[in-house]
């Protein structure tokens, strides 16, 4: 099962933050800008993506729904 999120993330902070908490879970994370998508777990590869704007976050695997349920300080407000 594949579980799709909106996350923002505006600062390189918040990309930090967010790849070391994709990076503790086995599940697949995917982040997508426009028709591009790269691994969730991969700082330069979404600092490759357009942050401007909220992307979506896919999440499939075992502990995907725990990973998404640790997304809400990355929700767009």
């Amino acid at each position: 099962m594949t579980i799709e999120r909106q996350v923002k993330l505006e600062k390189l902070t918040q990309v930090c933050d967010f790849v070391n908490l994709a990076s503790k879970y086995s599940c697949d994370v995917k982040v997508k800008s426009n028709d591009h998508v790269v691994d969730g777990k991969s700082i330069l590869g979404i600092l490759t993506l357009s942050l401007w704007k909220p992307v979506t976050v896919s999440a499939s695997g075992e502990d995907a729904e725990e990973f998404v349920a640790q997304l809400e300080p990355f929700r767009p407000q």
